[in-house]
This record gives C-alpha cells, structure tokens and sequence, in this order.
C-alpha cells in the first residue's frame, strides 16, 4: 500500500522547530549565569578598589606622619646650629671684653710702673696703642652683639613653637586627608563615619601621640638628647671649646724685656709674658651658655723670682643667667662643671673643676658673667624628640578603614535586579568596608658588614655612618619614609564586629 507524499511532507513540517524550546532553554540559563557572572565580576571588582583606595589612604596619612617627623628633624637641626651661633656669640663678648680689660689699667701695670721697670714706656706705649686699637672695636660689639643674640633666641623659639603647632595640625589633617585621598580614588567611598574618634581607633591614636614628645631641658639636670647634640666636639667649634693662646704679640704687645737695674742693680732685669685662658660651656641645668676669658701675666724678676699677676679679664652668658654659681654667693665646684664633659672654662690646666685655676680667671668668676645677652630665649629651649629609647625603626601605625554602600556598586539602572532576580551583594549593613595600615620608618643600619640586619643597600658605603653604627629613629635624623603595614587580627575582628551591627552610610557625592 502506497503513502501519500503529502501526508510525509506534514509530518516533516510538524517536526521543524523542535530544536527551539531547548535553545531558548540555554539561551535563559545562560543569560542567567552571565547576569550572576556580571554581579560577581562587579563585586569582586569593587572589592579590589575599595582595598586600593584604603592603602592609598592609609599610605597618605603615614606620609604625614612622616613628613611631622622630618619637619621636626629639620627644626632641631635649625635650633643645633643656631645653639652654636649662640655659644659664638656669648664667647665673642667675653672675649672681647677681657682683651680690652688686658689693655686697660691692671695689676701688671702697678708692677711696671712702681720702678721695677727701667724703661716702663716699652709697656705703656704699645699698651696705649692696643687700648685705641680695641676701644672703638668693643663699644660696636657691645651695641651689635645683644641684638644678634636676641634675634637668634627669636628664631629658635618660633622654631621651638613651630614644632608643637606643626604636630598638632598634621595629627586634626590625617583624618579629612585620608578622606579626600579615599574621595579621589573612588567618588562614592569616604572614611568611615567616625572611626577616627571610636574606641576601635583609641589604642592607636594613644601610641602616636606617646611615640614623640615636646621636651623642656632648661632648669633640668641630668642628660638629653638636644644637649648631647649641641655640646658635641664635632659640633661646637674651637673657638667656643677653648681659647688658650698667647697675649704676647711680637715685636712689643703684651711683652717686656727691659733692665731692671733700679731694684736689682746692675744686671738685673725684668720679663713680662702674658698668656689667655678662656672658654663656654653649657650649663649642667641647660638653662643658658657662660663663657669666662682671663689673662694671666707671668713677671720674672731677675733678684725676686716669678711673679704672677691678673692681666684682664671678661664674661658672659645668656639665658636667665645673672651668676656663674647656682646657690651665689655659695659657690661649689660643680659650678665649675659644664654640660658634656666641658670644665673650667676651657682651661686646661687642671682636670678638676675649680681646682687651681687662674686668680684672674676666678676673680672673673666671682665677679659673674654681667648683663646676659638674651635672658628670654637664651638656653635650650623645648624641641620634640622621639619617647624614650626606640630601638624599633617603625613608628606606630595608622590603621584607616574606608566604606562604600553597596547600592553605587552598579550605575547602570536594571543591571541590580528585582524580586527573585534581586543578587544579594553580601555588604553587611548595606556597605562594603576595607582596612589598611601603615606608618613612618627610619632605618639606617651598618650597610658595610656582612651580618647587617636590613640587607644591602645599593651605594653601601654612602648610606652607612662613617663610625659605622646603626642609627636609630629620632627627630633629629630627617630621613622618615612612609610604608604600609600588615593590618592586625585584632583590628579585622573589631571591623568584622563592627560592621555587623553598622548602618548604611549616607553617600559622599
């Protein structure tokens, strides 16, 4: 029996499109893991960004904290030299004093002059000479010198001032720096509401504001590290340490050779030399620098002997300074002592304060130092250094954490979805958080052996100190850098339980 041809046509015709329920099938399953895909990628996406616009942010606040440090190492370092310039000062008043003292009248010239001399004009007249030679030279240090003085004190107490309100405004800048750094890397992320002042942040803060501090050395015994700096032998300069020299110029100044047949008959004669002592020193309570010059003339009387006498002398301070004691008119040896080892004022003599020093040098000593230069801001003033003894070369991290509210994730409208096709995002509380760590450091390690604990460094030998010690942080060292650090488990546990129970934040535009 035959089929009809057109009756297998219709059923091939009712067979074709079959293959279209299953297409449309994949096509929806398909299209419903891209959409989920979508949603991940996005997630995933703004994650990475939220973490790298926490560490941009948390890397911006350490930079301040860096750049606080080293500005403070720069000021110390500003008030060091000036400190010197100070001592300068003081020991040019003094010195010039007592070479315009040696010129004028002194016990020296009774001797000359009551006939021990033959020829006493070898004395007086270059005497004479030295004293209109020196006179002109004092009276314009003695107007120039003070307010040179003044205006260094000045300086370094706008220095000293400049620290504290410095410090004060980088720690009131890092939170809106941290925020408008967040703001810049992404438009809908900001620091989180408050977290600068929460509890959470407490500990950190505490420990920054401890790691540096303003220290106030004068009026306080004892050692410090501005002190230590000041009165290092690299640091102070020749002329301020010691000032030992001869006051016997040739062919005449400050010298004698004559007869002296009047007293010795004939035959006899007499020789005078005069020899200078004299120095500054910082003061065991910081509170100022002292300087004391002295002359001491050394008679040799052919039918007498040696003979000693007080050729001149002069004195000077700064600070609240008006004796060279500190219990006067009680004097004691330790007034003789100075800051760093320095003791009686340059002479070197004696290596016992107070101990046989010149009776010029002590008849100076009693008399006190006169008016002080600078009795405001002479002395040390107060300058910020690093708490204690760090051996650590970080300072204490900054901890930032940044928030974006889940709902900017998408911009797109439609792409969130609604009802069941609505991809839960997994912000708690509606955002997404990240946190980042980091601080300022200051390393620099003895680069030149090979058991250094930081690795090599290129250009070893320019990077080591010449002494080849390793340096530790302060703030007299400006080389602070800023780096990110690991955040710790104890901060992630406290966000962790912080977002939990936190809010959406109103979002930054």
């Amino acid at each position: 029996m035959k089929r009809s041809a057109r009756k297998g046509r219709a059923r091939v015709a009712s067979a074709s499109g079959q293959a279209l329920v299953p297409a449309m099938i994949f096509l929806l399953v398909g299209s419903i893991g891209l959409y989920v895909a979508f949603n991940s990628f996005q997630m995933t996406s703004a994650k990475i960004k939220l973490q790298n616009t926490a560490d941009a942010a948390a890397y911006s606040a350490a930079v301040l904290q860096a750049r606080d440090y080293n500005f403070s190492a720069y000021t110390n370092r500003a008030m060091v030299a000036n400190q010197v310039t100070a001592a300068q000062l003081v020991a040019l008043k003094s010195w010039i004093d007592e070479l315009d003292s040696t010129y004028s009248p002194t016990e020296i010239d009774d001797i000359v002059n009551e006939g021990l001399a033959d020829h006493p004009d070898k004395w007086n007249t270059p005497r004479n000479a030295g004293k209109a030679d020196t006179a002109p030279v004092r009276a314009a240090l003695d107007a120039l010198l003070p307010t040179v003085e003044r205006g260094i004190g000045s300086i370094n107490r706008a220095l000293s001032n400049a620290q504290v309100r410095y410090h004060a405004a980088v720690f009131a800048a890092v939170p809106n720096t941290a925020n408008v750094i967040a703001q810049q890397n992404q438009p809908n992320t900001q620091v989180t509401q408050g977290y600068f002042v929460s509890s959470r942040n407490a500990a950190q803060l505490a420990a920054w504001r401890s790691y540096a501090g303003t220290v106030a050395p004068a009026g306080t015994n004892g050692s410090d590290d501005f002190a230590d700096v000041v009165t290092d032998t690299h640091t102070l300069d020749g002329f301020v340490k010691n000032r030992d020299s001869s006051r016997s110029v040739a062919p005449n100044f400050q010298q004698l050779n004559d007869t002296a047949a009047t007293i010795c008959g004939a035959g006899g004669t007499i020789t005078i030399n005069v020899t200078h002592d004299g120095g500054t020193q910082l003061r065991n309570d910081k509170a100022g620098w002292e300087s004391i010059d002295a002359s001491t003339g050394h008679v040799q009387i052919s039918c007498i002997g040696p003979i000693e006498a007080s050729s001149g002398s002069g004195g000077s301070a700064n600070g609240n300074v008006s004796s060279f004691m500190a219990n006067p008119p009680f004097a004691a040896w330790q007034d003789w002592a100075g800051y760093g080892g320095y003791i009686n004022f340059g002479y070197q003599g004696s290596s016992t304060p107070g101990w046989q020093v010149p009776d010029s040098m002590a008849e100076q000593f009693r008399d006190g130092p006169g008016p002080s230069l600078d009795a405001a801001n002479g002395g040390l003033l107060p300058y910020d250094e690093v708490s204690g003894a760090p051996f650590a070369n970080a300072a204490p991290r900054i901890t930032i954490e940044v928030t974006r509210n889940t709902n900017t994730l998408i911009q797109t409208i439609g792409l969130q979805g609604g009802g069941r096709m609505e991809i839960d995002n997994n912000g708690a509380g509606g955002a997404m958080r990240a946190l980042s760590s980091a601080h300022a450091y200051l390393v620099r390690p003895d680069e030149t052996s090979s058991g250094s604990f930081a690795g090599g460094l290129v250009h070893a030998n320019e990077w080591a100190r010449a002494d080849n010690k390793t340096e530790y942080p302060s703030l007299f060292s400006p080389y602070w850098q800023a780096t990110l650090a690991p955040v710790s488990e104890s901060e992630r546990k406290a966000a962790q339980s912080s977002q939990m129970s936190a809010t959406p934040q109103a979002s930054k535009q």
